[in-house]
């Protein structure tokens, strides 16, 4: 009687033993297991019609990136200029593939660890028409193994720090300069006819496509010379900027004509202060660059296209 009572004891303890032990698992488990959304911002591009910046570099003062009339603008207090509509699409594209890796900490003393503060991180606002969409904090970085880099960021709102692969800071802690229109000029070298070139020493001079080969005057060009010219001119970008407006004529002029152009581009050069040069583009109004390293790209005198 005795044995069958113990051994009906023992069967009763493995069972609860083993249920103990199943439930302990499952726990286990769960705690391991990712709780989070496989992306932290969801956002259609195309509905998105501002977006604030308060970059960490600035001090959190604010870049305000707005569409108006279908184009992008930039501005920073009372300065407004076009902006890079790649850069928008970028900005954007990086904060919907935001994938979280792991979870740094759910603690609100640890944010300041991570530099997701509101004082301390680089902070990011989307809006569709008037409306906040999503805002993320983003913090510092880490680099856990050699060219491997760890962003942490935060869901305004949000307890939970998480950490993602890459180098997101770098993205979005940047000055306004970085978030405007660098073109100077934009051309299919193969359509471009004729060039015109006005500069202190040479007067007016003009470049053009002839029947078999570029011509100025009845003198053929340097062919070499010319399509490294004209390569130069097709996806030309500058990103130094001045804020001083140019006053005066111009002392430089180059005028780009040619086949399928709506309108002649216009590049202009301007004497600035301590010999400096301050260059403008028809492609770009508003913007003024500093033409230091941009002279010599697109003022060239009639030597260097003679043979």
């Amino acid at each position: 009687m005795f044995r069958k009572i113990n051994q009906k004891t023992i069967l009763i303890l493995f069972v609860v033993l083993l249920v103990l032990v199943v439930g302990i698992n499952l726990i286990n488990r769960q705690k391991n297991e990712r709780t989070f959304k496989d992306y932290l911002v969801e956002v259609n591009a195309d509905d998105i019609t501002a977006i604030l910046l308060y970059p960490k570099s600035m001090n959190g003062q604010e870049i305000k990136l707005e569409k108006e009339e279908g184009s992008w603008k930039v501005s920073e207090e009372e300065k407004k200029y076009p902006a890079d509509k790649n850069t928008v699409s970028t900005l954007i594209s990086e904060l919907n593939r935001i994938k979280p890796e792991s979870v740094a900490t759910t603690s609100r003393p640890r944010w300041a660890h991570y530099e997701v503060t509101d004082s301390l991180a680089t902070r990011v606002v989307l809006k569709s028409k008037g409306k906040k969409v999503a805002e993320v904090l983003i913090g510092k970085m880490s680099f856990p193994q050699p060219q491997k880099a760890t962003s942490y960021v935060r869901v305004a709102g949000d307890e939970v720090v998480y950490g993602i692969d890459g180098y997101l800071p770098m993205t979005f802690n940047r000055d306004m300069n970085s978030f405007r229109d660098k073109t100077v000029a934009d051309v299919k070298k193969s359509g471009l006819t004729r060039l015109t070139f006005t500069n202190p020493n040479d007067g007016t001079f003009i470049l053009e496509k002839g029947d078999k080969s570029w011509m100025i005057g009845p003198a053929p060009a340097d062919s070499a010379a010319v399509a490294g010219f004209l390569s130069g001119l097709q996806n030309l970008k500058h990103a130094v900027f001045t804020d001083e407006a140019p006053v005066g004529e111009p002392l430089y002029k180059l005028k780009i004509e040619g086949n399928n152009m709506a309108e002649a581009i216009e590049l202009a050069g301007y004497a600035a202060l301590n010999d400096k040069l301050t260059v403008t583009s028809s492609l770009n109004k508003g913007s003024y660059f500093d033409g230091e390293n941009l002279k010599e790209k697109i003022f060239l005198p009639k030597s260097d296209f003679l043979k």
